[in-house]
């Protein structure tokens, strides 16, 4: 409702890998100097304006949980990317459990470009979890497969500092977060964990009995995927490239049933230019920006729904031509050269001009 909007402000949690800093609260100044990218739910009858761009320590974030995936173990990262059964996970959700989880939600940057469709199934594939005091919500270093929203409840937020032993409190206590349906207070954390296999930056505690809302990583992705259409709209997409223009229909159809849906965070280097590829990708939601560097000079193009990118690489096996960000959350599909190529004949396929 507007009137409960005008009422507080709601976002994601402060960045907390940077150290053990205090988060800024209206009328005490951040004493760091860096600025999170992701701020702290604040009671507030001022709303704050919307966060549009990513913020530098925000990239570098993402950076560093990207290197720490890579870390991973191989039995870690299949944990993070088995599928949950959303069937299962689906529960119907009140006018005013819908309310909280939307006014949560709305200024981050992962659920910016969701449908109307895509938000009521993110409302019913959210889990209701329960916890007592005392519980660890989620322990530094461990893998994060799960975005929460604090409900109701009282929770700390400790970090342990490198080289530190833990004595069994998680380290030392930077902020507290309190969840409150009767102040209209629902913090939320654990953000980044939707899009990025890596271990958790800090540890939340729970100070006291309350309730949380839990959105699977697994289930996050597949929601977006869903809405993505079917492989008949795909076919049609690939139909329209340059490339695929003297494949047969069957052909076609075959291709299209070989892409594997994919999902991108917004901010995300999905291709480096120069480096080399084994894959092109299909935009079917979100935006992204292709910026190609000629001497010295970027010439930028906006990618939408329908565009493609990478295509390069399919036939003549180089790099790829040009650098390409997510704006948005961005959704699409995506194949491997080899299996491409293996799918269809590469004699009927055409060269592109992505090099150009």
């Amino acid at each position: 409702p507007a009137s409960m909007e005008r009422e507080y402000v709601t976002s994601s949690q402060r960045n907390l890998m940077h150290g053990h800093r205090q988060p800024s609260v209206r009328g005490v100044p951040d004493q760091s100097k860096n600025d999170g990218a992701d701020d702290v739910l604040l009671p507030d009858t001022a709303a704050r304006p919307v966060r549009t761009r990513m913020t530098k320590e925000k990239a570098q974030e993402i950076e560093k949980l990207k290197q720490k995936a890579q870390e991973m173990g191989q039995e870690d990262l299949l944990e993070m990317n088995k599928e949950v059964d959303l069937d299962q996970l689906y529960t119907e959700k009140t006018a005013s459990e819908k309310a909280r989880i939307a006014d949560a939600i709305k200024t981050s940057v992962m659920f910016r470009n969701v449908t109307d469709d895509q938000r009521e199934l993110i409302f019913g594939v959210m889990e209701h979890i329960p916890v007592k005091a005392g519980t660890w919500v989620i322990k530094q270093g461990t893998v994060g497969d799960r975005f929460y929203i604090i409900d109701e409840g009282v929770f700390e937020v400790r970090i342990l500092g490198e080289g530190e032993t833990d004595d069994g409190t998680g380290g030392a206590l930077i902020h507290v977060y309190e969840g409150s349906v009767a102040k209209h207070i629902h913090p939320c954390f654990g953000e980044l964990a939707l899009m990025y296999s890596a271990p958790r930056s800090a540890s939340i505690i729970a100070r006291s009995d309350g309730h949380l809302w839990g959105l699977h990583r697994s289930a996050f992705r597949q929601v977006l995927a869903q809405a993505q259409g079917t492989r008949k709209e795909l076919a049609k997409t690939l139909g329209k490239l340059p490339m695929f223009q003297d494949l047969e229909e069957d052909e076609i159809k075959k291709l299209a049933s070989a892409f594997d849906e994919i999902a991108f965070g917004r901010g995300e280097n999905i291709v480096e230019q120069g480096q080399f590829g084994d894959a092109m990708f299909v935009i079917t939601s979100g935006a992204c920006e292709r910026v190609k560097f000629v001497k010295g000079v970027p010439r930028n193009t906006t990618l939408k729904a329908g565009d493609c990118f990478g295509q390069e690489i399919i036939v003549d096996q180089q790099k790829y031509a040009a650098t390409v960000l997510s704006l948005q959350t961005t959704t699409g599909w995506k194949i491997d050269r080899t299996v491409l190529t293996n799918t269809v004949p590469v004699d009927k396929l055409r060269r592109t001009s992505g090099s150009k």
